[in-house]
């Protein structure tokens, strides 16, 4: 396979998996293609046109070239100047690397801006247990604002380092989160869980969570208790970032007991609470490593085999 047959492999799994639908993610494209013709000429030379076939703005190849033929890759859950580095004196030992492959957008260019290309689909995970769109939509409408806000230009560190290494670089985020739920939800609908506890349990049959207990990172409960009941549970997993603390409130009127997510922060724990909603949460790197697992075992039914240097968090487990 070449780096652009996992690129584009990764796009078409994270569309399968889209709880929006393709012909949502069609038109997203389309109006990225009106939004681009409607610029005066000279904005237009900084619009990343790979919008307009690409619904998903944190998997990028940022450094290329994108046909080069991929035996062995170094992947991480975050890739940065040790990361680089660390591949570039693997190179020189002798192991061949083929490019460099990161998870999260931290570092990695253009990705971590395009949060109008990742963000909306929580909207999407709201309305779907309940809330009302309109609200869903100004809850995570203001976090989008926020995140765009806060972007700086630092991330061009990674590009930077890879063109100077010369290494090809590219990140793969939204659809191999999306493989996070394609992992989770059998291990809980197996067990049937009656209440928060059990989910924690239920969540330990899964080999990258057992992993992450072996270091003292077993799944919490970090708003509720174990006692209280499962009830309606939503697994969030997806939307580049956690939810923010409004949504718990909107989740709590629409009648979800339960959310399974990736970390918590004490803000949504505090707000969760509040709103009656139990979290449990699974180790971030755990959570990254199902999916990013899940979705390699995917690419290589389809494209053939892989050599993964496992680095950064990330622990390759195969399920083929």
């Amino acid at each position: 396979m070449t780096l652009r047959d996992l690129y584009e492999t990764s796009i078409q799994l994270g569309m399968a998996l889209d709880v929006r639908g393709e012909a949502a993610l069609q038109r997203q494209m389309a109006q990225r293609r009106e939004e681009y013709a409607a610029l005066p000429a000279w904005q237009q030379s900084y619009y990343d046109q790979e919008r307009f076939r690409n619904p998903y703005g944190d998997v990028r190849i940022v450094n290329g070239p994108a046909d080069v033929e991929l035996e062995t890759i170094l992947l991480g859950i975050n890739i940065g100047l040790d990361e680089l580095l660390l591949a570039d004196r693997l190179r020189s030992k002798g192991t061949k690397i083929d490019a460099v492959i990161a998870h999260h957008t931290n570092d990695i260019g253009v990705a971590i801006s395009l949060v109008h290309d990742f963000m909306p689909v929580a909207i999407d995970f709201l309305a779907g247990e309940g809330v009302p769109r309109a609200n869903a939509a100004a809850c995570i409408n203001r976090f989008i604002e926020e995140k765009e806000q806060a972007l700086e230009d630092t991330a061009r560190m990674g590009p930077d380092m890879a063109k100077l290494l010369g290494f090809p670089l590219a990140c793969i985020h939204t659809p191999a989160d999306y493989y996070i739920g394609e992992g989770v939800r059998p291990a809980v609908e197996a067990a049937q869980p009656q209440t928060v506890g059990d989910v924690v349990r239920a969540l330990m049959a899964i080999p990258e969570v057992q992993s992450a207990a072996h270091i003292g990172a077993e799944p919490r409960v970090m708003s509720g208790e174990a006692k209280w009941p499962a009830g309606r549970m939503l697994l969030k997993f997806g939307g580049g970032y956690g939810l923010p603390p409004d949504a718990f409130t909107l989740l709590g009127k629409a009648g979800v007991n339960t959310v399974v997510q990736i970390g918590c922060s004490p803000a949504q724990a505090r707000a969760a609470q509040e709103a009656r909603v139990a979290i449990v949460r699974i180790a971030h790197a755990a959570c990254d490593n199902i999916g990013i697992n899940l979705l390699l075992d995917e690419v290589e039914r389809r494209l053939g085999p892989l050599n993964v240097i496992p680095c950064n968090y990330f622990e390759r487990v195969k399920r083929n």
